[in-house]
């Protein structure tokens, strides 16, 4: 190579801007809580037991971590300080190495470009190192570089001879000075879910209980024992989640290392990539799982007891999860349906309840969604809840006779959709249930006399209009002495039901109403009503009153009720001894004996007598020929000023209160009937 082309080849040295770290280092030079969390972590990879945070109370004062961490020698340091971008696995693994002395421990490092080194310069331009490894001590200075020929500059300040090990970095603080209770708040939150690590703040030590928000909750586990699980919701989003998701300690020692591991089998879908994985932290404390601890502390051993304590936890931990996740939800919620008012304006309200529903759903499974693919995916829904809803409702239309549409034209002028949905409902839940009683009661050898108990439960309204009132709720107490009277000291209640007294031929319930005082404070009990159900085609008799009469004095004799407390006893069977009549003992205790078709009566005419009516109402019928020759003619003429053209949404008319039957006449699509109906057109 000739002398001119040796010239023209010479190296051509590197420049480095000012911005050059705050594009390589990001939040850790520019954002003060990742900075010092970063300077923590170095400490915590260098295998740290304890960490000594000197905070200055002002700017122009200096500040310094101190850690009695493993160290660096000479070379160690230079080579991770000078090399951009260091290989932490490549060069010293994942696993930390702690100091000699140190023993049972286990961690798994943070680091791994070693760009949290450079965390310092966020609250200075220069700061100081000095580390000691192997009786070998260096005290280094780095300073932001004053040209562009390096980022920044290292020089060696001196090498002395020390015992021990650690490493202390200081500097003066010239920015982002931060106050020290938040800093303790901040570092607590993140770091003292590691038992082995202590850290202080100006010589106070950041303690795990005393951080603010920290939610303690106790667990009883059956058997086994009560564990105390720690919640934290870290103020502080950070790079690294492995210090978050559940912890569990065992003598004040970690076993295993944090993580959501499991939890996404059982649908909390919490990993280190969600953001509420970076901040949620869950301490269980489990002493009385030391045995079960495996020897290298690395996890427990898997038998039943290890199984059940977990399953507890785990219940508790994704209840807690999705309290703290409801208000962003619902806010994201509301934003996907803001995105989408126009289309969702227009539906019916069960298809609205339906994508609701589908949205809490969607964002239960998959937490990643974003909110633009959440909105997106709620538009594609609410297109087909609106041509669905539309072509069912002009399907229900056209299969009204003219009488039929004028009565749901009256109805629709008078009542919402919601309002009818509410008394319809309500309605057909009575009638279902007075339907069931009718089937059950005269049945003699029917043997579900102790379903009939339930039923009788949610029909009180049908022994008056006292009884429709919500304080009225079955009493297990009061049913277990009536259930000891007939059944004696070993009376034992139903496993299924233990708020009832089941015996062969009958089946008692106690149902009772508090009393309030005049400051409206609970002073006992107002009313207790007692019904006692006999077997189908059972006779009545005065011995059953008499027995009835005694269930309310050994009420009373317990002392569970006042003296003042009424008490109505309902005797329910087929038929009654011939002059029963209705018993009164003292002023507070009614005994009713009543065949089972005088209740059922008493329920028709508090609902109107509406099943009869209704059993009176026959079908519109028709010739099926004559419907064969005009069902196309009828529909032309409906669906030409119904359907719009087929290039044109269809116009969505659900808003109306007409109830959808088309699943029910058979479970066919109403877009394949317009099909159809299309097809005869042409």
């Amino acid at each position: 190579m000739s002398k001119t082309q040796s010239k023209l080849f010479q190296a051509v040295p590197f420049e480095f801007a000012d911005r050059f770290l705050q594009d390589h280092a990001g939040q850790i030079i520019s954002e003060p809580r990742t900075a010092i969390l970063e300077l923590i972590a170095n400490s915590y990879d260098a295998g740290a037991t304890q960490i000594d945070i000197t905070w200055p109370t002002e700017k122009g004062e200096e500040f310094s971590v101190t850690d009695n961490g493993i160290g660096m020698t000479k070379a160690e340091f230079e080579k991770r300080w000078r090399t951009l971008c260091y290989d932490r696995v490549a060069d010293q693994g994942t696993e930390v190495v702690f100091p000699k002395g140190v023993r049972g421990i286990k961690r798994t490092a943070f680091g791994r470009s070693g760009k949290g080194r450079h965390a310092p310069f966020c609250f200075a331009d220069s700061y100081e190192i000095v580390t000691t490894k192997e009786g070998d001590c260096i005290q280094v200075s780095v300073k932001l570089a004053a040209t562009g020929t390096a980022p920044f500059e290292i020089q060696i300040l001196g090498e002395s001879k020390k015992k021990g090990h650690g490493t202390k970095i200081s500097a003066v603080l010239e920015r982002h000075r931060l106050d020290a209770d938040e800093l303790r708040q901040l570092i607590g939150s993140k770091f003292l879910v590691d038992p082995s690590l202590c850290i202080t703040v100006n010589r106070q030590s950041v303690q795990l209980l005393a951080l603010d928000g920290l939610k303690t909750t106790d667990i009883f586990v059956g058997k086994h024992g009560t564990v105390t699980v720690h919640f934290i919701d870290s103020i502080e989003h950070h790079r690294s989640a492995r210090l978050r998701g559940i912890t569990w300690w065992v003598n004040q020692r970690m076993v295993g290392e944090p993580s959501w591991d499991r939890l996404d089998e059982e649908g909390a879908y919490l990993d280190g990539r969600t953001e509420h994985a970076k901040k949620f932290s869950f301490i269980v404390v489990a002493d009385f799982l030391k045995s079960d601890v495996k020897s290298d502390w690395t996890d427990f051993n898997a038998n039943l007891r290890v199984n059940e304590v977990r399953d507890a936890v785990h219940s508790y931990v994704l209840k807690e999860i999705q309290a703290q996740l409801a208000t962003t939800r619902k806010e994201r919620k509301k934003s996907a349906i803001e995105n989408s008012r126009d289309l969702m304006g227009e539906l019916p309200t069960i298809s609205k309840k339906a994508i609701g529903h589908f949205i809490d759903e969607v964002q239960e499974k998959c937490p990643t969604i974003t909110d633009r693919d959440l909105s997106r995916t709620v538009q594609v829904l609410a297109k087909l809840e609106q041509s669905r809803s539309g072509y069912d409702l002009l399907t229900q239309l056209a299969a009204c006779s003219p009488d039929d549409l004028d009565t749901w034209n009256s109805l629709m002028q008078q009542w919402t959709a919601s309002n009818a949905e509410l008394v319809l409902n309500e309605l057909q839940n009575r009638l279902k249930l007075i339907e069931r009683m009718g089937k059950l009661v005269e049945n003699p050898h029917s043997d579900e006399l102790h379903d009939l108990q339930p039923l009788f439960e949610r029909g009180l309204w049908i022994f008056g209009p006292e009884y429709e009132a919500v304080d009225f709720r079955s009493n297990r107490g009061l049913s277990e002495i009536i259930g000891k009277f007939l059944g004696g000291a070993n009376y034992k209640p139903p496993i299924r039901r233990p708020d009832f007294v089941v015996l062969p031929d009958i089946s008692i319930g106690a149902y009772c109403a508090d009393a309030y005082d005049a400051a409206g404070e609970i002073e006992g009990i107002r009313k207790v009503a007692i019904l006692e159900l006999k077997k189908g085609g059972f006779c009545v008799s005065q011995k059953e009153v008499d027995q009835a009469r005694d269930y309310s004095k050994e009420i009373r004799k317990a002392g569970r009720v006042q003296a003042t407390t009424e008490i109505v006893a309902y005797v329910l069977g087929a038929t009654l001894e011939q002059g029963l009549e209705q018993m009164t003992v003292g002023e507070k205790t009614t005994i009713i004996p009543m065949v089972y078709q005088t209740v059922l009566r008493k329920a028709h005419q508090r609902t109107f007598n509406l099943q009869e009516r209704l059993m009176e109402v026959q079908p519109n019928t028709s010739d099926p020929e004559v419907d064969e020759v005009l069902r196309s003619d009828s529909q032309m003429k409906l669906f030409e000023s119904a359907v719009p053209p087929p290039h044109i949404p269809p116009v969505d008319a659900a808003h109306h209160a007409v109830p959808s039957t088309t699943q029910a006449k058979g479970g066919h699509d109403p877009r394949t009937k317009i099909t159809t109906a299309d097809r005869q057109l042409e």
